[in-house]
Protein backbone atom coordinates (compact mmCIF):
# COMPACT_ATOMS: atom_id res chain seq x y z
CA UNK A 1 0.00 0.00 0.00
CA UNK A 2 1.39 3.33 -1.30
CA UNK A 3 0.16 6.76 0.34
CA UNK A 4 0.48 9.96 -1.48
CA UNK A 5 -0.43 13.15 0.39
CA UNK A 6 -2.48 15.90 -0.75
CA UNK A 7 -3.62 19.57 0.54
CA UNK A 8 -7.00 20.89 -1.01
CA UNK A 9 -5.86 23.67 -3.11
CA UNK A 10 -8.38 26.46 -3.67
CA UNK A 11 -8.74 26.58 -6.87
CA UNK A 12 -9.97 22.78 -6.57
CA UNK A 13 -13.12 23.81 -4.39
CA UNK A 14 -16.32 26.12 -5.14
CA UNK A 15 -17.73 28.78 -3.77
CA UNK A 16 -18.97 26.64 -0.28
CA UNK A 17 -14.86 24.96 -0.17
CA UNK A 18 -15.94 21.91 -0.43
CA UNK A 19 -13.75 19.96 -3.56
CA UNK A 20 -15.54 19.42 -6.97
CA UNK A 21 -16.01 16.20 -7.65
CA UNK A 22 -14.45 16.01 -11.21
CA UNK A 23 -10.73 16.83 -9.19
CA UNK A 24 -10.86 13.50 -7.18
CA UNK A 25 -9.81 11.77 -10.73
CA UNK A 26 -6.80 14.38 -10.75
CA UNK A 27 -5.66 13.35 -7.61
CA UNK A 28 -6.11 9.53 -7.79
CA UNK A 29 -3.57 10.04 -11.15
CA UNK A 30 -1.30 11.88 -9.11
CA UNK A 31 -1.06 9.29 -6.69
CA UNK A 32 -0.63 6.78 -9.41
CA UNK A 33 1.96 8.62 -10.72
CA UNK A 34 3.96 8.98 -7.45
CA UNK A 35 3.18 4.98 -6.77
CA UNK A 36 4.88 4.47 -10.16
CA UNK A 37 7.94 6.53 -9.46
CA UNK A 38 8.32 4.82 -6.37
CA UNK A 39 8.55 1.26 -8.49
CA UNK A 40 10.78 3.46 -10.78
CA UNK A 41 8.54 2.91 -13.43
CA UNK A 42 7.26 6.59 -15.00
CA UNK A 43 4.91 7.19 -17.33
CA UNK A 44 7.94 8.58 -19.58
CA UNK A 45 9.76 5.29 -19.08
CA UNK A 46 7.49 3.48 -20.20
CA UNK A 47 6.94 5.28 -23.92
CA UNK A 48 10.77 4.69 -23.53
CA UNK A 49 9.81 1.38 -23.87
CA UNK A 50 7.33 1.27 -26.33
CA UNK A 51 4.15 1.32 -24.43
CA UNK A 52 1.54 3.54 -23.38
CA UNK A 53 -0.98 2.70 -20.62
CA UNK A 54 -4.40 4.66 -21.32
CA UNK A 55 -7.24 4.66 -18.67
CA UNK A 56 -9.73 2.09 -19.92
CA UNK A 57 -12.18 2.02 -16.81
CA UNK A 58 -12.72 3.81 -13.87
CA UNK A 59 -15.62 3.63 -11.21
CA UNK A 60 -15.78 6.12 -8.31
CA UNK A 61 -17.93 6.29 -5.31
CA UNK A 62 -17.93 9.15 -3.83
CA UNK A 63 -18.53 8.72 0.20
CA UNK A 64 -17.96 12.19 2.30
CA UNK A 65 -16.88 15.77 0.73
CA UNK A 66 -13.34 16.89 1.22
CA UNK A 67 -13.21 21.18 2.07
CA UNK A 68 -10.32 23.57 1.13
CA UNK A 69 -6.92 22.88 3.13
CA UNK A 70 -7.93 19.27 3.73
CA UNK A 71 -5.08 17.33 4.16
CA UNK A 72 -6.14 13.93 2.21
CA UNK A 73 -4.36 10.44 2.25
CA UNK A 74 -4.42 8.88 -1.27
CA UNK A 75 -3.75 5.77 -0.62
CA UNK A 76 -2.97 3.31 -3.99
CA UNK A 77 -2.88 -0.24 -4.52
CA UNK A 78 -1.97 -2.39 -7.51
CA UNK A 79 -4.55 -5.07 -7.11
CA UNK A 80 -3.39 -7.07 -10.67
CA UNK A 81 -1.16 -6.67 -13.79
CA UNK A 82 -1.63 -9.43 -16.04
CA UNK A 83 -4.23 -8.68 -18.70
CA UNK A 84 -4.72 -4.35 -17.71
CA UNK A 85 -3.13 -2.74 -14.99
CA UNK A 86 -5.78 -2.65 -12.34
CA UNK A 87 -5.75 -0.03 -9.01
CA UNK A 88 -7.74 0.51 -6.13
CA UNK A 89 -7.68 3.71 -4.39
CA UNK A 90 -9.41 5.04 -0.89
CA UNK A 91 -9.04 8.74 -0.31
CA UNK A 92 -9.21 10.13 3.63
CA UNK A 93 -8.99 12.59 5.67
CA UNK A 94 -5.59 12.35 7.35
CA UNK A 95 -6.68 14.22 10.56
CA UNK A 96 -9.99 12.39 10.91
CA UNK A 97 -9.39 8.92 8.75
CA UNK A 98 -13.23 9.62 7.51
CA UNK A 99 -13.53 7.91 3.60
CA UNK A 100 -13.63 10.37 1.18
CA UNK A 101 -14.20 8.16 -1.88
CA UNK A 102 -13.33 4.80 -3.38
CA UNK A 103 -12.08 4.02 -6.45
CA UNK A 104 -10.70 1.72 -9.32
CA UNK A 105 -9.11 2.20 -12.50
CA UNK A 106 -7.82 -0.03 -14.97
CA UNK A 107 -5.50 0.70 -17.75
CA UNK A 108 -4.65 -1.38 -20.75
CA UNK A 109 -1.62 -1.41 -22.80
CA UNK A 110 -0.77 -0.58 -26.26
CA UNK A 111 2.08 -0.85 -28.52
CA UNK A 112 2.93 2.74 -29.46
CA UNK A 113 4.94 1.75 -32.48
CA UNK A 114 2.51 -0.60 -34.16
CA UNK A 115 -0.74 1.21 -32.41
CA UNK A 116 -2.02 -2.26 -31.03
CA UNK A 117 -3.89 -3.34 -27.77
CA UNK A 118 -1.99 -5.75 -26.15
CA UNK A 119 -3.79 -8.00 -24.02
CA UNK A 120 -0.55 -9.35 -21.93
CA UNK A 121 1.32 -6.56 -19.59
CA UNK A 122 5.05 -6.75 -20.91
CA UNK A 123 7.87 -8.81 -19.08
CA UNK A 124 9.51 -5.15 -18.76
CA UNK A 125 7.42 -3.67 -17.13
CA UNK A 126 5.38 -6.81 -14.80
CA UNK A 127 9.37 -7.42 -13.57
CA UNK A 128 9.81 -3.60 -12.34
CA UNK A 129 5.87 -3.56 -10.44
CA UNK A 130 6.99 -6.86 -8.88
Amino acid sequence: MFIYEKVVPFYDVDSMRVVYHGNYIKYLEEARCAFLEKKNLTYTQMEELGFAFPIVELKVKYIKPSKFNDILEVLVSLDSFDNFLTFKYEIRNKETKEKICKAETKQMCVDVTKKESLFEIPQEIVSRLK
